[in-house]
């Protein structure tokens, strides 16, 4: 009893310590990436992107309330939701390691150490720790999945008891609830299968093939199986009541969820009457999972209210179940498929229905597409077709490849290399296995190099384990590496101690209690090689994906705390003592979690780190009042979304996200008020979109005169015969009927003219029909911005652009620059004001703040320091030197080089403050930069060819560098400055550009 009570105790205390450490280190605002949009979504109850999280979104919004209606705190208060549901996934997994364990020893102390040991080394490693400190679904799910599995064990400790069939009921419950915040939770059904198998059946290899196998079975059948057929019937029903039987939206789908319960009822009265329990039990099951799935309908009476973020729009079933599927993202084939030079011979038309006037009418879903079968494979693991990804795919590995003549669509045989099978095994298991997966698994049980973003090099998100001879076979030198690389704060090392805590763990497991054993191992592997299969990963990721992993990583820390019990039955054999259990305790935590704890911290640790937010927040204080705003992607949109939805800033200020403008439920969403916005104007009417008239539409010659876009537009909308033309299928379609046009803009208090051709453009899709029509619609009546130069530049007008801080906008006047890094048309004394005055910069000069490679990389991306640099040198031009370095100096003070590393515009800045007068101040930046780019040279130097020639973009970066800092000091007029630099470049050049060139 006294056992149980620390057992209880202990729990407890590992549950504290494991939120105070999130509480400390949570970030204090909203991050980059999706956190933006998951924390907007569960402020307001707004509708997410596909596939949606509406358990987080509900909860999140019981956690906001802790905010007591102060709009700032109400990101903290869902972060500490994720860290407040990680803590309690450390809990949790303290009672499944103590059930496991209990399995193996008999002694208070051991099982007690083992759990602590193994839960607080889960608790601070690094990806799960990351997740826990933001607001994410991601340590939400881990705690869904650490539920089923303490679900299982419980059921497996009361087995035999009347009863104990709740715990079955609770597990399928909790595993559709869990698919309302993510599918992760779903990896555990295999091992839960695996334990209730073996503990009914008993344990063999064969019953161990068949459990696992089963556990695949059900996880595939909730996943593949039992919600698309629920979701498929219920469209079904709610089709025929409203089209045939002329009844109102939803009245067939609650028709189909009466239908489904009275089934299901029935199915177990008839079960419970004939005594077949283990029915009753499934069907139980399933309809306890169809209840916690039903939190999806939150979705629906969520978009049903439109509010003003609502992703997907999924108002009824039918859009629903393409929200669910992820319609709006392209598919990758997992089984079988095409490879990347896979010849296309025919696209077939894919549809579904949304609820329009009044109907269900048949809308275009993205198209199926048939390729050669002898270009196609098993296992598709090259299947991008995008060149930077066939690049990547043959820097990865060597492709040995088959010739095939394959079948062009227009009838042609061609002969082309397509990748084999063995290919295909080869890039999965050098790429997708050892280094999206292994890498990650090695960051979080060896060490990390740094955290910048991984591409294959020996520079970049490596990992690390503090042992030299080691790390410098693999990663070079490591007492050469530079000092700005060096004091990355996620360089961590723990010197392959948890790794072979772990693995000693999981050896002695394996030789004492096999079955457990191998039911921990089918986490391990679903939470690794299962969703590394399923993820198929493309060579070129946005963003490290280590998160995803962590079902695997919590799986192995399992078997970091049985090394406790493995390493006291090893001692106590040999010293004959049983006198070593509270030593030994000691040393492995110290050796497991405290140091782990211990070099994570300081990379872990968001507290006063507000980037994501005040960059978001400059962008919009950039903006004219009511201005039309591009955006391009995750984190210059969702944190701006995050200001307006949650801080209530600029709500005057309309976002439109490029990548979404091919969606009809963004373009419709468009049309409508939101806040102090009464909605954009636009020419072509909304049915045009919805029907798939406007899909593409040809661009022709016929006319040859000055012509506006709105006249074109307006061309475009008419139905008479003479505004189409006949394709090659015979379809009549809409057309363009001329390629030079012109675009009315007002701004500035001027008006005027901006040529845009269509020269070269066969076709215009949906897409930039919508750009076109938003920008004609509205350009002489409402200022027209954009985050990125260039995505104005694609579409021709990143020649009429001017600077308004963190943002571009579009006027009738060109500008004549023709540098790459000029920011346009500038007002320098207004911008200047903005830069010094009213921009926030998230905190990142504060040396106690750590500034993540997410930050540094955004800061590049909005070209901060050359908006700095851009504006003074304006200055200077008009003789304002004094203000120019002051701005200058207020650029290397917010994004100092300690924090943020040298580039080009470093090198800028040194020239112009120079430039304005401040010439001891330059010497001393031109100083360090020196000093960066030399230590950055002699590491490169110090490699062996083959790691030079996978850092030829970077060795030709830094030698540029060094090159720019010469023709600085020869603009000085340094001469001796000059000369230091150029016996550099003669002592790095010859040897570095022999093996990268």
């Amino acid at each position: 009893m006294r056992s149980f009570s620390y057992v209880k105790i202990t729990g407890l205390f590992v549950f504290l310590v494991a939120l105070s450490i999130y509480s400390f280190t949570l970030e204090p605002s909203t991050s980059f990436w999706d956190c933006s949009e998951f924390i907007l979504s569960a402020s307001k109850l707004e509708v997410n992107h596909p596939a949606g999280a509406p358990l987080f979104m509900l909860l999140g919004r019981l956690f906001s309330l802790l905010s007591f209606g102060n709009p700032q705190k109400i990101a903290l208060t869902i972060n500490f939701m994720s860290g407040f549901f990680s803590a309690l996934t450390i809990f949790f997994l303290y009672h499944v390691i103590i059930k496991l364990v209990s399995k193996m020893s008999e002694s208070a102390t051991v099982i007690i150490g083992s759990a602590v040991i193994g839960a607080l080394t889960f608790a601070v490693s690094d990806s799960f720790w990351f997740s826990a400190v933001e607001g994410e679904v991601y340590a939400l799910s881990m705690f869904f999945l650490i539920l089923s599995f303490w679900a299982a064990l419980k059921w497996d400790e009361q087995f035999g008891q009347a009863g104990n069939e709740k715990w079955i009921l609770f597990l399928a419950l909790i595993t559709g609830l869990g698919i309302g915040v993510h599918l992760l939770n779903l990896l555990v059904l295999p091992s839960v299968v695996m334990l209730m198998g073996f503990r009914k059946y008993g344990y063999s290899v064969k019953k161990l093939l068949l459990f696992f196998g089963l556990g695949i079975g059900v996880l595939l059948g909730v996943l593949y199986v039992l919600t698309p057929s629920v979701m498929a019937l219920l469209s079904t029903f709610d089709l025929f009541f409203v089209n045939r039987l002329n009844l109102p939206l939803h009245f067939g789908t609650l028709f189909g969820v009466f239908f489904i319960l009275a089934a299901l009822t029935l199915l177990i009265y008839y079960f419970k009457k004939k005594q077949k329990a283990l029915y009753e039990l499934a069907t139980l099951s399933v309809l306890f999972v169809l209840l916690g799935f039903s939190v999806y309908s939150v979705n629906i009476i969520r978009s049903s209210a439109n509010p003003p973020v609502n992703f997907g729009e999924p108002n009824n079933i039918f859009s629903l179940v393409n929200y669910l599927n992820r319609e709006q993202y392209p598919k990758r084939p997992l089984v079988y498929g095409q490879n990347y030079n896979s010849p296309l011979l025919d696209v077939n038309e894919r549809t579904s229905y949304d609820f329009i006037d009044g109907k269900y009418l048949p809308i275009d879903l993205a198209p199926d597409y048939d390729y050669d079968e002898r270009t196609c494979t098993w296992f598709p693991r090259m299947s991008s077709s995008d060149e930077n990804h066939i690049r990547a795919y043959n820097n990865w590995i060597d492709i040995s490849g088959k010739r095939v003549v394959a079948k062009q669509r227009n009838g042609e045989q061609k002969t082309i290399v397509v990748p084999r099978f063995s290919d295909q095994l080869k890039f999965f298991a050098r790429y997708q296995f050892a280094y999206m997966f292994g890498r990650y698994f090695m960051w979080n049980f060896v060490g990390r190099q740094n955290d910048r973003q991984g591409k294959g090099n020996i520079l970049d998100g490596n990992w690390l384990s503090g042992i030299d001879f080691i790390d410098d076979s693999r990663l070079g030198p490591q007492d050469k590496t530079p000092s700005w690389l060096k004091s990355n704060r996620a360089r961590n090392t723990y010197f392959f101690i948890p790794l072979l805590m772990g693995l000693l763990g999981a050896f002695y497991q394996y030789k004492t209690k096999r079955e457990t054993f191998f039911i921990v191992l089918a986490l391990f592997v679903m939470g690794g090689l299962g969703l590394t299969v399923y993820i198929n990963e493309i060579p070129i990721t946005p963003r490290e994906r280590d998160y995803v992993f962590v079902g695997a990583f919590l799986a192995f820390s399992i078997w970091v705390g049985f090394s406790l019990v493995a390493a006291l039955s090893f001692i106590r054999q040999k010293l004959k003592t049983a006198k070593v259990t509270v030593p030994v305790v000691l040393v492995l935590f110290l050796a497991g979690p405290v140091l782990m704890a211990a070099q994570n911290y300081n990379d872990h640790n968001r507290s006063e780190r507000f980037a994501a937010r005040d960059f978001a927040a400059n962008i919009l204080k950039s903006c004219p009042e009511n201005t039309i705003l591009f955006t391009s992607g995750d984190n210059d949109t969702y944190p701006l979304l995050y200001c307006q939805e949650v801080e209530n800033m600029r709500t005057d200020v309309r976002i439109v996200i490029m990548p979404f403008l091919a969606a009809n439920w963004f373009i419709n969403g468009l049309r409508n008020p939101k806040y102090n916005d009464a909605g954009l104007k636009m020419m072509l009417a909304q049915d045009k979109y919805e029907h798939g008239e406007l899909a593409y539409v040809p661009v022709l010659k016929k006319f040859n005169r000055d012509t506006s876009w709105q006249e074109a537009l307006h061309f475009l909308s008419l139905e008479n015969n003479s505004a189409k033309v006949t394709l090659n299928s015979g379809d009549r379609v809409n057309f363009i009927p001329l390629t030079n046009l012109n675009l009315q803009v007002n701004a500035n208090g001027k008006s005027g003219k901006i040529p845009v051709s269509l020269e070269g453009n066969k076709v215009l899709y949906k897409h930039e029909l919508a750009f076109w029509d938003i920008i004609s619609s509205n350009a002489s009546e409402r200022p027209i911005c954009f985050v990125s130069k260039g995505e104005a530049a694609k579409h021709g007008l990143g020649a009429y652009l001017q600077c308004e801080g963190f943002v571009h906008r579009l006027i009738p006047e060109k500008s004549h620059s023709n540098s790459m890094f000029s920011i346009g048309k500038c007002e320098p004394e207004r911008i200047a004001a903005k830069l010094m005055n009213e921009f926030q910069w998230g905190n990142i000069s504060d040396q106690s703040v750590y500034v993540d490679w997410n930050t540094i990389v955004n800061l590049s991306v909005f070209q901060a320091r050359n908006t700095f640099n851009e504006v003074a040198a304006l200055l200077i031009q008009k003789g304002e030197n004094d203000k120019a370095f002051q701005l200058l100096q207020k650029c290397a003070d917010e994004i100092p080089l300690s924090k943020v590393p040298h580039d080009i515009f470093t090198i800028k800045q040194a020239e112009l403050m120079f430039l304005a007068g401040y010439e001891k101040e330059s010497k001393r930046l031109i100083d360090e930069l020196e000093r960066d780019i030399t230590e950055t040279l002699e590491f490169y130097s110090s490699l062996n060819e083959a790691q030079q020639l996978k850092l030829n973009e970077a060795v030709q970066r830094e030698l540029y560098y060094l090159n720019q800092l010469i023709a600085v000091s020869a603009k000085f007029e340094d001469q001796t400055k000059r000369e230091e630099l150029e016996e550099k470049m003669k002592l790095y050049y010859p040897d570095l550009m022999k093996n990268v060139s």
